[in-house]
């Protein structure tokens, strides 16, 4: 094995280890803002009827709760991370432009920094895909 087939491989193995790590991550952080939102369901209605979304409050509260729960599950075990993640980019793009700003910096930079850094990793992931270390890509090979 020359030099550069060991460097490709390397890479590649290398690359699919951060993408599973980043697909963990994400998962993990949407699925603890979704337990967050359903032990505090209170506080996310009061964020969208603060927000310029407070038509449908009951439909947004469940649409952002279902999709951060299941969501993550699905994003943590790879599978349907393509869907999924489409699912959730409404829900980020929403925080950061209508509940995020109407908040103020009341809770700091913190908010804006998760949502952005969860924004980038979903679309991140929504462009590379769950990679080879996911059910996805099991699926894939071993059915079709």
């Amino acid at each position: 094995m020359g030099i550069t087939t060991r460097f490709q491989h390397w890479n590649h193995t290398h690359q699919s280890f951060l993408l599973l790590i980043a697909r963990i991550v994400l998962g993990v952080i949407l699925l603890l803002k979704g337990i967050f939102f359903i032990s505090h369901s209170q506080h996310l209605k009061e964020l969208i009827l603060d927000s310029r979304l407070a038509a449908g409050v009951g439909f947004w509260t469940g649409y952002i709760t279902f999709a951060h729960l299941c969501g993550g599950v699905f994003i943590i075990l790879g599978l349907l991370t393509r869907i999924f993640t489409i699912i959730q980019l409404p829900v980020l793009l929403g925080a950061i432009f209508f509940i995020l700003p109407t908040q103020g910096f009341e809770n700091g930079w913190a908010e804006i920094f998760l949502s952005l850094f969860v924004t980038a990793l979903a679309i991140g992931i929504l462009v590379k895909g769950a990679g080879d270390l996911s059910m996805d890509d099991y699926l894939k090979d071993h059915l079709l």
